[in-house]
C-alpha cells in the first residue's frame, strides 16, 4: 500500500467518524481529539492534522457527500429540461428530495442525520451549508424551484423555499434514524417515503396565500392562483 493511499484511507475514516459522532452528538459536543481516537489513530491529532479546524473538517464532509448527490440531481434535472419541463413543480420538487432520501437506502448512513445538525446549528452560515442552497447543485434546482413559485410574493416564495428545504432534511434524517433503530413498522417503504415527502414539499410551495399572510406582509390582499403541480402557470 502507497503514502497516498494510506493517507486517503485515513482521511476517508476520520472523515466517516466525524459525520458518524456529530450525527449523534451534535457539533458543539464534538472535538477533533474524540474524532481522532474514535477513528483508531494513534496521533490524538490527527483530525486536525489533515483537516486543520473543525470548521473545514464539516467542510470536508460535505465535499465527499455531494459528489454523489450533485451528481444524481444534476441527472434528474437534466432530464427535466430536456423534457421541457422546467416549471413542473413536482418534477423539480423530486430531484430536491430523492437524491437525499437515497442516502440512506443503503443502511448504516449517519449524513443525514448529521446534515441535520448543522443545519440547525447557530453557526450553520460558517459551514456554507449547501443544504441551505449555497453551492451545488442545490442552487440550480432551488433557482428553478423560485422560478415555478413566481407568482408569490418574494417573501412568501423565500420562506416557503426554506420551510421546504427544511422539512427534507428533517424528515429524512427521522427516517434515517428509525431505520437505524430498527423499527421498519414505522418506516414506509423507501419508494412510499420519497413520493409522500414530496408531495408534503409541493404541498408546502403550491398552497394558496391567505389575506391574512398578504395583510400581514403589506401587500394587496389579492390572492395568487397556486402554481398547478405540472409546473405550468395559471
Amino acid at each position: 500500500m502507497t503514502p497516498t493511499s494510506t493517507r486517503a484511507q485515513t482521511r476517508e475514516r476520520l472523515l466517516l467518524t466525524a459525520e458518524r459522532l456529530v450525527a449523534v452528538h451534535g457539533i458543539d459536543a464534538v472535538s477533533l481529539r474524540q474524532i481522532s481516537v474514535e477513528a483508531g489513530q494513534r496521533n490524538n491529532s490527527a483530525a486536525q492534522y489533515h483537516f486543520g479546524t473543525k470548521e473545514d473538517l464539516i467542510r470536508a464532509i460535505f465535499a465527499f457527500r455531494l459528489v454523489t448527490i450533485n451528481r444524481r440531481r444534476e441527472d434528474m434535472v437534466d432530464v427535466i429540461v430536456r423534457d421541457g419541463r422546467g416549471r413542473d413543480l413536482r418534477a423539480l420538487t423530486e430531484a430536491m428530495v430523492r437524491p437525499l432520501a437515497e442516502q440512506i437506502d443503503g443502511g448504516g448512513s449517519f449524513y443525514v442525520r448529521f446534515l441535520a445538525r448543522v443545519h440547525q446549528h447557530a453557526g450553520a452560515s460558517v459551514y456554507a451549508l449547501p443544504a441551505m442552497g449555497v453551492e451545488g447543485s442545490a442552487t440550480r434546482t432551488g433557482t428553478m424551484i423560485g422560478e415555478a413559485l413566481g407568482h408569490l410574493p418574494r417573501a412568501v416564495r423565500r420562506s416557503r423555499l426554506q420551510l421546504g428545504g427544511s422539512l427534507t432534511v428533517h424528515a429524512t434524517a427521522d427516517r434515517e434514524q428509525r431505520v437505524h433503530d430498527g423499527t421498519p413498522e414505522d418506516v414506509l417503504p423507501p419508494a412510499a417515503f420519497v413520493a409522500d415527502l414530496v408531495d408534503a414539499v409541493v404541498g408546502i410551495f403550491s398552497a394558496p396565500v391567505s389575506e391574512e399572510t398578504l395583510a400581514a406582509l403589506g401587500v394587496p390582499t389579492q390572492v395568487p392562483e397556486p402554481a398547478r403541480l405540472d409546473g405550468q402557470l395559471g
